[in-house]
């Protein structure tokens, strides 16, 4: 997505999201700047001149990927303010692919891949009833957490939405594992807990029979196979 594109991007979301209110702000003079600010506008809500804030870092250096990685992210927060949620949502996997062309060194913009695919995989799922495209995004998230995990391995927030993933694609006993690991990084981390415990009532549906009382089947066959040789050798006896 180059300069052409940032334009049609900026003209979406001014013509589709809700106005929302401006932010004072001193006027930066530098990519980094811009940047910042981009940041700061996003934190607030203010997707439309956080848009703007990054195009302008943008204008002043095309190479600076936080700020291609500052478009996906407003983008993917603002898509349900937008005429077409799934085109916004596309348009932010172009740019996120662009920051990482740049820099696929980024955990922060793994993770916002990560988040973008979901959302456009729950948006197939669930508003256009296509679960064999779904899954196929929700899949591709969870190569991008776990791109995230290799460039920082103790990234708490990488192994929550690991975690997430897994869980959502029916796999909670390795979701159970991944929640334990951001337990060890961070314990405070915000809905940990209620995830973990969702999370472990789910995994315990997973798991089949013969696997969750292996002991107990064990013993059993233990107990009827002493008593067949035992009633062998009384018979033998008579």
């Amino acid at each position: 997505m180059r300069s052409g594109t940032i334009v049609l991007v900026i003209l979406l979301l001014v013509l589709s999201i809700f106005t929302l209110p401006s932010a004072a702000a001193g006027t930066p003079t530098d990519a980094t700047g811009w940047y910042t600010l981009g940041r700061t506008l996003t934190n607030e809500g203010n997707y439309t001149e956080a848009l703007q804030a990054y195009n302008q870092s943008l204008t002043l250096d095309p190479g600076y990927a936080a700020s291609w990685d500052g478009i996906a992210d407003v983008l993917n927060r603002a898509n349900r303010y937008t005429a077409d949620p799934l085109a916004t949502l596309k348009l932010a996997l172009s740019a996120s692919n662009r920051s990482l062309e740049l820099n696929a060194s980024s955990a922060t913009a793994w993770i916002n891949h990560g988040q973008i695919l979901y959302n456009i995989g729950y948006y197939y799922q669930d508003q256009l009833h296509d679960k064999t495209t779904a899954n196929m995004y929700y899949s591709e998230q969870l190569d991008s957490f776990e791109k995230a995990i290799s460039v920082e391995p103790d990234n708490a927030e990488a192994w929550f939405n690991k975690a997430y993933a897994l869980c959502g694609m029916g796999r909670c006993n390795e979701g159970v594992v991944a929640f334990q690991k951001v337990e060890q990084l961070d314990p405070d981390y915000p809905y940990l807990d209620v995830n973990l415990q969702d999370a472990e009532n789910l995994a315990a549906t997973e798991t089949p029979f013969y696997i969750k009382y292996d002991v107990e089947i064990v013993l059993v066959a233990i107990a009827i196979t002493g008593a067949a040789l035992w009633y062998v050798a009384v018979s033998k006896k008579y």
